[in-house]
């Protein structure tokens, strides 16, 4: 579960990473990308500590799981207005397309970012409720599909009660399941 974590950390702060180069950027399009930017930075701040690297600060958690919830959800599906993609956006034409999925994707990661606030007072990798165990292990194999509804997924209660990288490591799988399809990969 270990390397999951550490795998899913790392794809998400590499695909963040790259939100960064959108030079001409105005109006919605800025503001989104400054949104995304926000959270590319709370999870770089997150990824050490979670990774063990760092010391744990369950106050650093708490606030950057904030910066994540506060551009997650309907704050997030506002800034992709009709019409809006296309250069300098990285915004593939599927969020339009197929916008209701998008939508549950921004929706859950505002779930999950609010999870991981609460989650912050668990230890990192500690013992979980065996319901909770099953749910989170579903969810991290599941891949996009559960976080569009599919059974294994966890709710808010049961991942507040999670170990806190475990929360994070979803987070992390919520951003890179959003990535993929609905983000254009950028060359470095």
């Amino acid at each position: 579960m270990k390397k999951i974590l550490i795998s899913a950390t790392l794809i998400s702060v590499v695909a963040a990473a790259v939100a960064t180069a959108h030079p001409g950027a105005t109006g919605v399009v800025r503001e989104r990308m400054d949104g995304m930017m926000a959270m590319r930075d709370a999870v770089r701040a997150l990824t050490p500590m979670m990774q063990g690297q760092v010391e744990y600060n369950s106050q650093t958690v708490v606030d950057a799981a904030a910066i994540i919830e506060s551009h997650a959800g309907e704050t997030m599906t506002t800034l992709f207005e009709e019409g809006t993609g296309g250069p300098p956006s990285s915004a593939t034409p599927a969020v339009w397309e197929d916008w209701e999925a998008f939508e549950a994707i921004a929706m859950r990661l505002e779930v999950v970012a609010g999870a991981l606030g609460e989650a912050a007072v668990n230890p990192l990798g500690s013992g979980m409720p065996e319901g909770a165990m099953q749910a989170d292990a579903g969810a991290m194999m599941g891949g996009a599909s559960s976080m569009m509804g599919g059974s294994a997924e966890p709710d808010a209660e049961m991942m507040a009660q999670m170990p806190v990288d475990r929360v994070f490591a979803l987070a992390a799988q919520t951003c890179s399941s959003c990535h993929t399809p609905y983000r254009v990969e950028q060359e470095d």
